[in-house]
């Protein structure tokens, strides 16, 4: 696939979440050209129009001093690609790019673990608009926490959704004025009987907006979880708790003893879960977790799947020079 490489090749990596689209260009010897990052209203799943998509991606090309038939490789990792039935809608929606090269795709938490980890083994805890466990083992094997029918739920929207309902419920006491008051505030209710006759109603929104309403508000709970508010403590410890869990039940198919550990996402990212996912104890006999900062950014994780698609090894020269830009680097 390299016999016939010009001067001008780069290679395209597409980080597609819930909530944000970035587009990065990097030539073959990891040198980051261009990086773009637009926000998104829509799910990857329920976008339509390929428009929006096409422009990022030409406007990185751009930047970067490339044209689209300089492209030789196209890795995208797209929230919401679950399953083999899912990759019509992915290929619509980035076949619509225009690219003639060859391409792959992913979940977004393949690239948030590539990244994460410069391809070596561990379980990356992924946790913003939505919530997955993804580990990668010695032998090369990719296991979901999804894939035992377990799920926690540590999204955004689940750890407001609960804490919503310990209040509407009466669980607020001393200690969670700030986060009721927020609470209030973010919801436009004036009393927690207003907030609790709008939620009888579903809070008057549709389903996907009322879950974008409800995860905007996350960053309240978990930083009134590290600020010690009890009720904001106990949804967020539960949470935590979940993904101990999930973490174990993936443990058991690595080697051991150590099995590193990582985090990705808006929650898991957030000062409480980052303190509780680095001192996760794995419940496996004989194994424990060993948590390290993730190395490099989703994008560039999409980036390291476009060369292992183009057969390029990424050695540490390779990771050293991609690092050295702050789209690729996560401070």
């Amino acid at each position: 696939m390299l016999e016939h490489i010009n001067a001008n090749a780069v290679v395209v990596g597409l980080d597609m979440g819930g909530t944000n689209i970035r587009a990065m260009i990097a030539d073959l010897s990891g040198h980051v050209l261009a990086y773009v990052k637009n926000g998104s209203s829509l799910r990857p799943k329920d976008q339509r129009d390929p428009e929006p998509l096409r422009s990022l991606v030409r406007e990185a090309l751009r930047r970067a001093g490339r044209a689209p038939e300089d492209a030789m490789f196209l890795a995208a990792g797209v929230a919401g690609y679950d399953d083999a039935d899912d990759l019509r809608w992915v290929e619509r929606l980035t076949g619509g790019i225009g690219l003639n090269c060859p391409s792959r795709h992913v979940n977004d938490a393949v690239i948030a673990h590539r990244g994460a980890f410069a391809g070596s083994p561990g379980i990356l805890i992924a946790a913003g608009t939505g919530a997955i466990l993804l580990g990668h083992t010695e032998r090369g094997d990719w296991l979901r926490n999804y894939d035992f029918g377990h799920y926690a739920a540590a999204a955004a929207r689940f750890i407001s959704y609960e804490a919503v309902y310990e209040a509407l419920a009466g669980g607020t006491g001393a200690g969670d004025e700030a986060l009721l008051r927020d609470m209030l505030s973010h919801f436009g209710a004036g009393s927690t009987l207003e907030l609790a006759e709008s939620g009888s109603r579903g809070f008057g929104l549709d389903p996907a907006r009322r879950d974008r309403l409800f995860g905007a508000f996350a960053p309240v709970v978990t930083r009134e979880a590290e600020a010690g508010a009890p009720l904001a403590e106990r949804v967020c410890a539960e949470a935590l708790r979940q993904i101990g869990v999930g973490a174990s039940l993936l443990a058991a198919f690595f080697a051991g003893p150590d099995i590193r550990i990582s985090q990705t996402g808006s929650v898991a990212d957030s000062e409480y879960f980052r303190s509780g996912i680095q001192e996760l104890q794995c419940t496996q006999p004989f194994r424990r977790f060993l948590w390290s900062p993730p190395r490099l950014s989703p994008a560039a994780g999409a980036v390291l799947v476009a060369y292992e698609g183009l057969g390029l090894p990424a050695g540490e020269d390779l990771l050293r020079t991609l690092e050295s830009t702050p789209g690729a680097r996560l401070s």
